[in-house]
């Protein structure tokens, strides 16, 4: 009789692990369709994209949570960065009351290469501002992270996701 017992509360607690494991299992985070991968590939192919930003890490500083709008729109003739910035002036010559990732820019250089793993590595060398490179990594399931390198500033990172220009 206790054997009968022991059998069925082993029995229940391993069907209950189960139906958890289950029902985990459905809340884990699925990559993106083969479908969007297309899409985000043509994006960047066509050079019309969207990396907005979920957080910042500056050089010397903890990482911050980003809350509002912050991004940077690709199009094939127009750079939009609109991008907080926590860091250090290097030189005076820097100095200025604007955020210096906050400009719109016609005239820049974009290179693309497609990674082995992957995803794709774009840079872009705006030459109107105080950006010298913006180094983007863009992975196949929608995340994304960037580095600024700046003239006068110290460098910044940001992670957050790319999506083909709406």
């Amino acid at each position: 009789m206790k054997l009968i017992k022991n059998k069925q509360v082993i029995l229940s607690t391993g069907c209950f692990l189960m139906l958890v494991f289950l029902i985990a299992s459905s809340f884990v985070k699925q990559p993106y369709s083969s479908f969007i991968q297309n899409e985000i590939e043509q994006a960047i192919n066509n050079d019309r994209w969207d990396f907005t930003a979920d957080y910042a890490q500056p050089i010397s500083g903890q990482r911050r949570y980003i809350t509002g709008s912050y991004y940077v729109y690709c199009r094939k003739d127009t750079l939009i960065v609109v991008l907080p910035y926590y860091g250090r002036l290097n030189s005076a010559a820097g100095a200025s009351t604007q955020d210096p990732l906050d400009f719109k820019s016609t005239d820049f250089k974009l290179t693309k290469e497609k990674r082995k793993k992957g995803g794709w590595h774009v840079t872009i060398k705006p030459s109107n501002s105080e950006v010298q490179s913006m180094n983007f990594t863009f992975f196949d399931n929608g995340s994304a992270q960037a580095n600024f390198i700046m003239t006068n500033r110290s460098a910044i990172d940001f992670s957050g996701k790319i999506a083909p220009a709406k």
